[in-house]
């Protein structure tokens, strides 16, 4: 098991790497025994709320939401057992009650619940945060499942040293995101700034208990 120094050492070995700006006081994160690991039912209810709830900010956004559509959802929700899991943001999207921010906001949650996908073992890896994300694979991940012990058949949680490892390297590629920011320049080596922040809050609920997925932890 690494220490929290030890974890941070390695994250600093890649962002040399590649090229990628970092400050050796930014702080270690969480250590191991500190954290409180979210089941694997949790973490399955929340990507599957989070995928169908994208699916109707994606509607939304091109006029295509309507009763019949809502009904559908709702019904497919209920039938995979989470409705319960359901965020208030996520409810006022499914109910139409959202700001035009708050669903183009949830359209980038694609990014956060990839990470969701990999923590179940669903999704080999955590690729450099560059490109977006495989959408028709995230999707066939839970439209393909007809009840929530299907879905549940296809996870393998991954242990908490391998998401603590990803939570500290997203957390430093998320300082040189603010840092390139904050003088007015691109972020580093290709990185998607809004990708990184997806992932980083992601990873902060998954190692967070009191984490709000609504409002991720994101500071830097």
């Amino acid at each position: 098991m690494k220490t929290p120094e030890q974890r941070k050492e390695q994250s600093i070995l890649k962002l040399k790497k590649y090229s990628i700006p970092y400050i050796d006081w930014l702080p270690v994160i969480e250590a191991a025994e500190d954290v409180q690991a979210r089941s694997a039912e949790q973490i399955a209810k929340r990507a599957i709320a989070c995928l169908w709830v994208i699916q109707v900010a994606c509607d939304l956004n091109n006029d295509q939401y309507d009763d019949e559509t809502q009904l559908f959802v709702f019904d497919i929700l209920k039938k995979m057992q989470v409705l319960d899991a359901l965020t208030e943001k996520e409810q006022a999207i499914l109910k139409r009650e959202a700001s035009a921010q708050d669903i183009i906001n949830m359209v980038w949650k694609y990014e956060a619940y990839w990470v969701l996908l990999w923590a179940l073992g669903i999704v080999d890896e955590l690729s450099y945060p560059a490109d977006i994300v495989d959408c028709d694979f995230a999707i066939q991940a839970v439209s393909s499942c007809d009840s929530f012990a299907e879905f549940m058949a296809k996870v393998q949680l991954r242990d908490s040293e391998e998401i603590l490892d990803q939570a500290d390297l997203i957390y430093r590629y998320d300082w040189a995101c603010v840092n390139a920011r904050l003088k007015q320049h691109d972020a580093p080596e290709n990185l998607n700034s809004s990708i990184v922040v997806e992932r980083h809050g992601a990873l902060n609920w998954l190692i967070q208990t009191d984490s709000d997925w609504d409002h991720p932890d994101v500071s830097t």
